[in-house]
């Protein structure tokens, strides 16, 4: 599956919600929020919501694509089963890191993804 560029957070939920074929209840009940905060998030009222993880692991995409929308090629079926489990385990410990990560300006965050990116490839 190919997820497209988006440069607002607000259409990448509309965009995922309808290829998934999600109402904006059910996106919420996938994301741990409510269907109010998904609402808000679509019409640009929430920049950087913490639900972010849980909705991407739920859906088997990349959480940088909801923050960041860059485009990606996601293959869930291949991803590795250590990789899901990983991924609902920063779930359960993310509320302190995201919480931070998302007060930072959007410039720190692409550099600490970077940063991250390059310290995984050593």
């Amino acid at each position: 599956m190919q997820l497209k560029a988006m440069p607002k957070l607000s259409e990448r939920l509309i965009y995922i919600r309808k290829l998934y074929n999600l109402s904006q209840v059910e996106l919420a009940q996938k994301a741990g929020t409510t269907q109010q905060a998904i609402q808000q998030a679509e019409k640009g009222k929430a920049r950087q919501p913490r639900y972010l993880n849980r909705l991407a692991a739920a859906l088997d995409i990349p959480v940088e694509w909801l923050i960041f929308g860059e485009a990606q090629t996601v293959e869930p079926a291949l991803m590795p089963k250590s990789v899901k489990d990983a991924v609902k385990g920063f779930e359960e410990k993310s509320s302190e890191i995201l919480d931070n990560f998302y007060a930072m300006p959007e410039k720190d965050q692409k550099l600490i993804l970077e940063l991250m990116k390059a310290r995984q490839e050593k």
